[in-house]
């Protein structure tokens, strides 16, 4: 597959993952948590961000074919301020099992298919803010 408008790509990671994940916020711009809004980050506020790609075809009459995208769901949180600091953990790590659930088992239209990569979390650091990054690799 070879895709000419990655943000088309974008749009439908974005409305793939509102539509499997309805009780989580989700946006195709990075958020500033300081400003979003406590009920978003109550619930889960997921952030698809791209950060480049590449590997194209680049064989004679496929050049700029095939390739793959360097895509990233950020997500954030907010747990209430009597809790744990493992609290943030839980809330981070739940939301991480809702995105790798979602690559398992919905199927993005138009893409051939989406690969977790590495995650990083908080590290508690936050409390009662958190936040997870999951590198995906879009294959277009």
């Amino acid at each position: 597959m070879s895709v000419n408008n990655h943000n088309a790509v974008l749009d439908a990671i974005k409305d793939s993952l509102e539509a499997a994940l309805p009780a989580r916020y989700v946006q195709r711009s990075l958020a500033d948590p300081a400003n979003a809004p406590k009920a978003q980050l109550e619930a889960g506020l997921i952030c698809v961000v791209n950060g480049g790609g590449g590997g194209f075809a680049n064989y004679r009459g496929r050049e700029g074919d095939l390739g793959h995208m360097n895509t990233t769901l950020v997500g954030f949180v907010k747990v209430p301020e009597s809790s744990t600091p493992a609290d943030i953990e839980r809330a981070e790590l739940d939301m991480l099992g809702d995105l790798l659930g979602w690559i398992n088992t919905t199927a993005v239209p138009g893409l051939d298919v989406i690969y977790p990569g590495d995650w990083t979390q908080s590290k508690q650091l936050e409390h009662p803010y958190g936040w997870l990054a999951l590198a995906l690799e879009v294959r277009t």
